[in-house]
């Protein structure tokens, strides 16, 4: 029987070997990737392995599920931290067949299903395991487990281990991708080399199979494919660099019931998001110990799958919209076809006057309409001395035309060419992200970029003097008196504007920031401390995380076109620090 098996594996070898031998095969594997763009996670694993039986498990079932919402692939943890595996695998017998009643092979039989359905299945794999005897303790990824030894423990060998399975992997399954994951343990520069990294992804592109960026945190994608995001978030504007969004469809990742579920609006603004900033969304369910698909995640999947049949179009095969900062309404993604370009506007605010105004694309504007239905928009487009920019006007219906995200269809002639600048939207918002801050530090530091966004450091925050890259998309270290950072922007409105600092905090911990920060913009200056106005919850961030909304004051902008906005520290911070996000400038309302 084993032999039987390795002559298998070495036909697979062989054949991907082959496939892959020009290299043109993986590049076109990360192209489909990119126009999938949605997949269905799934955490499904062993609690009680001796009473492990789900009886009611159909990998079909999963599959139709992930189907009808509109995934293009599925990801399933294959091996999660306690280091048991959902396949039969020859290399170690902690594994479902050998360990549980169910004695069936969860990934063969969910590979198979996936194929006769035309959907990819990728696997999740956790570097770290909590089982395994000899997984050295200082390389696990909780704190808690990186006490003692372990007699016999030897990280080399484990590692050897790892890629032992994950041929075999590759070898049985022909995964698309393996989602690494559990690598927390290897951040210190010198246990890096203990990953092999390039050899193991050299190894996985010889199957057609991509890499993560959890494989030794490879943010800048050095060696890795594309990069995972932290867990439940997504940038809010394009980081130059391919990207999935991972988000649990309820507050955890492993069935726990299905209480406190996303709304199906709330998960469809997270799919816009994560298109239209260049990446893909990889949506979580927890399956229930039977194996079944809890029916209030099943229809959520459904609405979306419904949403998607409308407006596929603006997601599937698209790529990041011209304007890679941060945008109020939503956002924009795009689709060149030979020499002109589909922009898509996916419209999660929708104004309420009948009029929807983009700033800043400089092409001729061909055609109008709601990409649902069809249905013309009547539009006007001209040039704006004054403001220095382009500015298309679209005459669009007062009511919503979708109850979650409506999209307006815009055709413009050639290669879309847009003005790389801080602009308003729509709503006359302007939000200026502190990833993309030019940053004045108190002293220039030698060799430090002067923006966040430039130390290509997404997920694991850069040690560093002054003003630094934080944990979701936030700035550190801006809290001494005389720092500040600064934005190049373009008005369009006259008017009266507060402006908001916006920074995160835990959902449930109170706002305990002191000091003040002063913004500086069209000659004014308003200066106050950080005083919580409102929480917000945005789909780009952790459920557990929230935005603190600080209004320092009211400016009063008179003239249209260039400006510059500063932000900066007018007394130091002590105690807890703030992690900034963005400054807004929001229109102030004629009867307030």
């Amino acid at each position: 029987m084993k032999q039987k098996r390795f002559l298998l594996m070495l036909i697979a070898v062989c054949s991907a070997w082959v496939g892959l031998a020009s290299g043109e095969t993986l590049a076109e594997r990360m192209e489909w990737f990119q126009d999938a763009k949605f997949g269905m996670f799934i955490h499904f694993g062993v609690e009680d392995k001796s009473a492990f039986n789900p009886v009611d498990w159909d990998a079909a079932e999963w599959v139709r599920i992930a189907k009808e919402g509109g995934m293009k692939y599925i990801v399933l943890t294959t091996k999660h931290h306690v280091g048991f595996c959902l396949w039969d695998s020859e290399l170690t017998d902690w594994n479902v067949v050998d360990q549980t009643p169910f004695k069936r092979d969860i990934v063969k039989e969910l590979a198979e299903a996936c194929e006769a359905e035309g959907i990819q299945m990728g696997c999740y794999y956790s570097i770290a395991d909590y089982h395994h005897p000899l997984y050295e303790p200082k390389y696990q990824n909780r704190a808690n487990r990186r006490k003692g030894t372990v007699p016999g423990a030897d990280i080399t060998k484990y590692i050897d281990f790892m890629f032992g399975q994950l041929e075999e992997l590759c070898e049985l399954y022909q995964p698309c991708l393996i989602w690494f994951d559990g690598g927390s343990g290897f951040r210190n520069p010198e246990y890096k080399p203990l990953l092999r990294r390039l050899e193991m992804v050299d190894m996985l592109h010889t199957y057609g199979t991509l890499s993560n960026s959890r494989l030794g945190d490879d943010d800048a994608l050095s060696i890795v494919d594309y990069l995972s995001m932290n867990d439940n978030l997504a940038p809010t504007f394009n980081p130059g660099i391919y990207f999935e969004s991972a988000v649990t469809m309820g507050d955890d990742w492993h069935y726990k019931g299905d209480k406190e579920l996303k709304t199906p609006k709330f998960l469809l603004e997270q799919l816009v998001n994560a298109v239209g900033n260049g990446g893909n969304y990889l949506l979580n369910v927890g399956p229930d110990h039977e194996g079944v698909i809890p029916e209030a995640m099943a229809s959520r999947m459904k609405i979306m799958g419904d949403w998607l049949k409308k407006n596929g179009e603006a997601i599937y095969g698209t790529r990041a919209g011209p304007y890679p900062f941060e945008i109020s309404w939503g956002t924009i993604t795009q689709r060149q076809d030979n020499e002109n370009t589909s922009l898509y506007l996916n419209v999660v605010d929708w104004p309420e006057d009948g009029t929807f105004t983009l700033f800043g694309v400089n092409n001729a504007v061909l055609k109008a309409s709601l990409l649902a239905t069809g249905e013309p928009i009547e539009y006007t487009s001209e040039f704006d001395a004054f403001a220095g920019q382009n500015i298309i006007t679209l005459n669009i219906p007062k009511k919503a035309p979708d109850e979650y995200v409506s999209v307006i269809k815009l055709d413009v002639s050639g290669t879309v060419s847009m003005d790389r600048t801080f602009m308003q939207g729509s709503d006359g918002k302007v939000v200026l992200g502190t990833y993309n801050a030019t940053i004045h530090d108190l002293e220039p530091i030698p060799d430090k970029p002067s923006k966040a966004i430039d130390m290509q450091m997404i997920t694991v925050p850069a040690k560093g003097e002054g003003i630094m890259p934080a944990r979701g998309l936030t700035v550190t270290g801006f809290d001494k008196t005389g720092q500040a950072l600064s934005w190049d922007l373009r008005m369009y409105k006259p008017g009266r504007y507060e402006v908001v600092v916006v920074c995160h905090v835990g959902k449930n911990q109170p706002w305990e920031v002191a000091g003040r920060m002063r913004a500086n913009v069209a000659g004014q200056s308003v200066e106050n401390e950080l005083v919580e106005n409102k929480r917000v919850v945005t789909p780009a961030m952790d459920s557990k995380v929230v935005d603190v909304q600080c209004v320092l004051g009211t400016v009063e902008i008179s003239a249209v076109g260039a400006q510059t906005l500063t932000l900066e520290v007018a007394s130091d911070f002590t105690g807890v620090k703030p992690k900034v996000r963005s400054v807004m400038l929001v229109p102030v309302r004629e009867d307030q």
